[in-house]
């Protein structure tokens, strides 16, 4: 049989890989990154929204309109009528100007105190007819940016409140003039997401593509680099005496996909240990407690049913966690851990036929350029179709272009693309299974090739073997 004696490969490649150091501590460091990264997703944003809320009780900001120690105003288009500039005389030390504007900002560049001049100038039209307003703050150093934007718009607030006035509005009915309103541009058969769902949408591919490219394309590039020190150490002569050439590729690359699932496997669990154990002090316990509420429940059924209606920061946090939660379903899981494999064996089949084309270390680097440009396509076609999407973090509207349907289709990148689309819901079933069935195709593809030219090219001495030659003997053969 060509494979026999795989299983001696297989168990002499595991032990020697899983004892050295540097797999030890490569896998410590790695859980301990992932842990905090997934404890700081967690908690971070419930601590950035107290710190935003202790502000806002407070009811200053780091520097408030009170911290000023004089404010000139030049209310040039003379639109602030007495009772505007004593409310502003109650929230802030106004003062009288005394020179002219262009003086006090000129004397405003080496000032240090909490100081700034504001000049009110109006836009006008045909007729001389007004049609706006502009508010321009100068400031020094110390008075800090946040001071000065609550300034303009108390002052802005106060300007529309005056023209509506002007215009014979009553004041028991200015409030009811000002409403919010909120537009959004949602493309016919697009999904329509908040901002949360949009972020997940947007990050989790990035995020995903890098970590499974490191795992499957560093670790296949670990068995090329292996057949290679074998091969010219001459241990591989020793070892083709025992067993059949195709068992040793089978039994490294069985090995090594061991190896790299078992770290696939320890940093899922450390990743949902980590957000279970942080759950109940971070977003997710937020969420899971928020998504209990009723009201909440029905508004989320309501916008299911196209229902439609405003979503509170509450409500977008559950639903952009309910559909992530939805995205590991057993079936998905399942999905995910074939197509990790079957990523795996795609590429260190090619590996393997690279390690196996040389004499020489030396050309092993020259060799694997080819390996390594195609991982990085694939990486690239992964990710980089993610960034059109980058208006989604504004619009809510998540597209899927060309490029980016191709590289679920495409063996060299799906390995890369597929997880996220399958957690994210990108792809209907039917689609995820075609394109795990278009890669499981390719590598039976690469396998056949292997199977027929691996005896031939690891007995190889001499010039290294260029990857075209190796398919014009898989043809032959």
């Amino acid at each position: 049989m060509r494979t026999k004696g795989w299983q001696k490969v297989f168990s002499f490649t595991l032990i020697q890989h899983i004892k050295t150091k540097s797999f030890i501590i490569g896998t410590i460091i790695v859980a301990v990154i992932i842990a905090a990264i997934c404890v700081l997703t967690n908690i971070l944003p419930v601590l950035i929204g107290n710190e935003e809320k202790g502000s806002v009780s407070n009811g200053e900001t780091e520097n408030s309109l009170a911290d000023f120690d004089a404010v000139y105003i030049y209310d040039d288009a003379g639109i602030l009528a007495a009772d505007d500039t004593a409310q502003l005389e109650s929230a802030m030390s106004v003062a009288a100007p005394e020179k002219s504007y262009d003086e006090l900002v000129k004397e405003l560049e080496t000032s240090e105190n909490v100081r700034a001049a504001v000049r009110i100038t109006s836009a006008l039209g045909e007729d001389n007819a007004v049609i706006g307003y502009d508010v321009r703050t100068y400031y020094t150093s110390a008075a800090g940016g946040d001071a000065v934007d609550t300034l303009n718009a108390a002052l802005s607030e106060m300007i529309n409140r005056r023209v509506l006035l002007n215009a014979g509005v009553a004041p028991e009915n200015y409030a009811s003039t000002q409403v919010s309103i909120s537009t959004s541009r949602i493309e016919a058969g697009s999904k329509e997401l908040n901002f949360i769902q949009s972020a997940l949408n947007y990050f989790v591919p990035i995020v995903v593509s890098l970590v499974l490219f490191m795992l499957i394309f560093s670790y296949g590039g670990t068995v090329a680099q292996s057949i290679a020190t074998e091969k010219t150490s001459r241990v591989m002569e020793l070892l083709l005496t025992s067993v059949r050439p195709l068992a040793v590729v089978i039994g490294k690359v069985l090995a090594m996909g061991v190896v790299s699932f078992g770290q696939f496997t320890i940093m899922g669990i450390v990743g949902f240990a980590s957000f279970v154990i942080s759950a109940p002090f971070g977003m997710l316990g937020k969420a899971m407690d928020i998504a209990k509420d009723p009201a909440v429940q029905e508004a989320l059924a309501n916008a299911a049913q196209g229902a439609g209606g405003v979503q509170t920061s509450e409500m977008e946090i559950a639903a952009a966690v309910n559909d992530l939660l939805a995205g590991f379903s057993p079936l998905n899981i399942l999905l995910i851990i074939v197509i990790f494999l079957l990523g795996f064996v795609f590429f260190s089949l090619i590996a393997a036929l690279v390690g196996a084309s040389i004499s020489r270390m030396e050309d092993l680097q020259q060799a694997m350029m080819p390996y390594s440009l195609t991982g990085v396509l694939g990486m690239y076609l992964a990710y980089m179709p993610v960034f059109g999407n980058i208006d989604s973090l504004d619009t809510g509207m998540v597209t899927t272009n060309p490029v980016q349907i191709f590289s679920y289709f495409f063996p060299v990148s799906s390995p890369f693309a597929l997880p996220s689309a399958i957690m994210l819901g990108t792809l209907e079933l039917w689609q995820s299974v075609v394109a795990v069935a278009v890669l499981a195709a390719a590598v039976i593809l690469v396998a056949v090739i292997v199977s027929k030219v691996y005896e031939a090219i690891i007995l190889h001495n001499g010039n290294r073997i260029k990857f075209g030659d190796i398919l014009k003997m898989a043809v032959r053969k």
